[in-house]
């Protein structure tokens, strides 16, 4: 009786001490809401890449017409296709936030941030080339599904912004010490003129 007592108590401070362990890690590194918004475009990019794929659909239609509907069709979604690339290597990277060392996270969240930025402007100049070809293009369905293509792509450039955003209040946070870590600087090493030692 008195062993199974001891098991339980014993039981019991491992359950707590994991439960502050987890509730520890939840708190202090305040990263939740960059998380939100890496889900986000995680699920945004499955939802142009679907569109986009209907659209290349829409586009197959035309193989067998005459015209330039396909080309024009097809060279929209090129450009769409472009700006979910650029999705997926920004989530990619941001996705491994949380295994970054504590020594690199300063300037792993510095190339991040200008790379979000980055992103958002070539997201828009991709915007404006689709809607080059937009301006061509006499098919309905497809028409709708560049419209839904761009709004995606748009969702994209605002969660772009929103986790800049967020890197750089994380990045406030570490500046403290990562001025600290720059200033522990190792010593020169100083030879004397003529010496062979």
């Amino acid at each position: 009786m008195l062993r199974k007592l001891k098991w339980r108590r014993f039981a019991a401070g491992v359950m707590l001490l994991l439960a502050a362990g987890c509730a520890a890690r939840g708190t202090v590194s305040g990263w939740e809401p960059l998380k939100s918004s890496v889900e986000a475009l995680y699920l945004n990019y499955w939802d142009l890449k679907r569109l986009h794929q209907d659209l290349h659909d829409a586009a197959l239609v035309h193989i067998e017409a005459s015209g330039t509907q396909l080309a024009e069709i097809q060279s929209a979604a090129r450009f769409i296709r472009q700006a979910n690339l650029i999705a997926y290597y920004q989530w990619e990277l941001l996705s491994i936030t949380e295994y970054i060392r504590d020594s690199a996270r300063y300037d792993f969240f510095t190339l991040r941030e200008r790379s979000l930025n980055d992103a958002r402007d070539k997201s828009q100049d991709l915007i404006l080339a689709a809607r080059v070809y937009e301006a061509f293009i006499r098919d309905p369905r497809a028409l709708d599904l560049i419209a839904a293509c761009i709004d995606r792509i748009e969702k994209h450039r605002a969660l772009y912004l929103e986790m800049a955003q967020e890197l750089t209040r994380l990045k406030q946070r570490l500046r403290p010490a990562a001025a600290a870590d720059k200033s522990l600087t190792p010593p020169s090493l100083s030879y004397k003129s003529g010496s062979n030692t």
